[in-house]
């Protein structure tokens, strides 16, 4: 690294209307809050380009410089990891971005910036009538285009076509320096001259017949900085009925899932067990959580029905009798509550984003999270792997949280499994990281597919399958030649 007083120089140099700073306190937000996880590298400095031409010009400084540097543009708690360096870094913060320079209600897409959240989002859409895809209930401080570039899945599966949606284009530059745009906004042409085309850059795929975007999509920083996106966008519903479905058994509920996904019925559809149902609620002030837990069957299934802009009723209501007869046919029952639980409350907190705070975080202050993709019909043995796992340590049954959320119109489903734990306990964190290490083995020895790896993922799946590793190295080497990009982030 170059001496403290020339960075300094350097930095000042090269952004002249951006900023940067070496301040505890500052360098402090951008710490990993998580206790499960090693611990990381925290950043030198924290800098913040003020445009595109100073984002450039410092990786080109750090390829010149041998700096080594990390990526965020959420604020907040940082608890996944996403950032976290193993080696001295420089953080460049692009939360300040938050231009939404153009929505496109004609072709549903818009194009924003890095540090644009997603309840800035959802408001600058709603006077057009659209609304977006999004997790279940993130973070306000959560960056939309952190979510998206690390293929986080959302509540609404049958709007997906690719594990990459709903990212259309991108403009990023790679680690040697070079700015690159995906998709549509590829070319020929800038984006003004396509727009006045009929272009909407709203196609992922490109130019010619590269897709380069999927390089960056899943690499955490280490490929690439997105500088913007095209993302798709939907029409708000003008109609909108959610329904509940409880069952004490994963295997009554799989069945109706496969036929109505299957069908491209509904759109909101997710599954959560009574213990993550009751987290999710009482986060917000639905009640508490004893109670509320307590009330519910062992697990519930939130399918919404919607119509929109044309003959919303009739769209609604055939939709209705057709998932109606398909939980007949499974002797299961469409109802508008379970227990304490709404179904028109927990598709509203479903849908927005839950605070500063994790909704996963509020029960007891910090919650170990695994997740993984894998299908459907497979997810009640990989569960059963993880409780067994869990009660060797002493984690009772009860205090598993279990999300399901099928993706890409259910062709695969996300699985998270949550433990609640009290982080200023030592013997809690112990627990915890012993379970989240020995968990990931055995999750992936059984099947599970950790296409989102952080702790202990990032370095099993990457033992499990040594060639793919080494394709990787090969990439980092075109891409990011210097390593200036998180430099020793999974080996690379």
């Amino acid at each position: 690294m170059i001496p403290g007083s020339e960075l300094g120089e350097r930095l000042r140099s090269v952004l002249r209307e951006g900023s940067f700073s070496d301040d505890p306190k500052d360098i402090a937000t951008f710490q990993l809050s998580n206790p499960v996880i090693d611990s990381a590298i925290k950043p030198s400095h924290i800098v913040r380009p003020s445009k595109v031409d100073e984002l450039q010009e410092l990786l080109r400084l750090a390829n010149k410089s041998g700096l080594n540097l990390t990526v965020a543009s959420s604020t907040g708690n940082h608890s996944k990891g996403g950032f976290a360096a193993t080696k001295e870094n420089i953080l460049i913060d692009l939360s300040p971005w938050k231009q939404i320079p153009w929505i496109n209600r004609r072709n549903r897409v818009c194009l924003i910036e890095p540090g644009v959240t997603y309840g800035e989002l959802l408001q600058a859409l709603q006077p057009h009538g659209m609304t977006i895809s999004m997790p279940l209930s993130p973070r306000s401080g959560k960056s939309v285009i952190a979510s998206v570039m690390d293929r986080e899945p959302t509540s609404w599966p049958n709007r997906q076509w690719d594990i990459g949606d709903p990212v259309a284009s991108t403009e990023f530059i790679f680690g040697n320096g070079e700015i690159f745009r995906t998709g549509a906004a590829g070319g020929p042409g800038t984006l003004e001259q396509q727009r006045a085309v009929g272009g909407a850059q709203k196609s992922s795929a490109g130019p010619s017949q590269t897709d380069f975007h999927r390089v960056i999509q899943g690499s955490q920083g280490t490929m690439g900085v997105v500088t913007w996106i095209t993302m798709r966008a939907e029409l708000r519903p003008t109609i909108e009925q959610p329904f509940l479905l409880g069952a004490d058994s994963l295997l009554e509920l799989i069945p109706f899932i496969y036929e109505v996904q299957r069908q491209w019925l509904g759109e909101h559809s997710f599954v959560l067990n009574h213990t993550a149902a009751a987290m999710l609620m009482s986060a917000q002030g639905g009640g508490d959580f004893e109670a509320i837990r307590s009330s519910l069957p062992r697990y519930i299934c939130l399918q919404s029905i919607a119509g929109f802009e044309r003959m919303p009723r009739k769209r609604v209501e055939y939709q209705r009798k057709d998932i109606e007869s398909i939980a007949n046919k499974n002797k299961l029952s469409m109802t508008t509550s379970q227990g304490r639980i709404a179904a028109k409350a927990l598709l509203d907190i479903a849908t927005r984003p839950c605070g500063e705070i994790d909704w996963r975080h509020r029960l007891r202050g910090h919650c170990l999270s695994l997740f993984f993709l894998t299908t459907l019909d497979r997810v009640s043995g990989l569960v059963d792997t993880f409780i067994n796992l869990a009660g060797k340590r002493a984690v009772e049954k009860e205090r598993i949280g279990l999300y399901i959320q099928p993706v890409v119109q259910n062709h695969a489903c996300h699985v998270e499994l949550m433990c609640p734990f009290k982080p200023g306990v030592p013997s809690d964190i112990e627990v915890m990281r012993k379970l989240e290490k020995e968990s990931v083995v055995r999750l992936a020895e059984s099947g599970a597919f950790f296409s989102r790896p952080y702790g202990s993922a990032g370095e099993v799946v990457f033992k499990q399958s040594p060639l793919n590793h080494e394709v990787l190295r090969k990439v980092k080497g075109i891409f990011d030649p210097n390593r200036v990009l998180n430099n020793g982030k999974w080996g690379l």
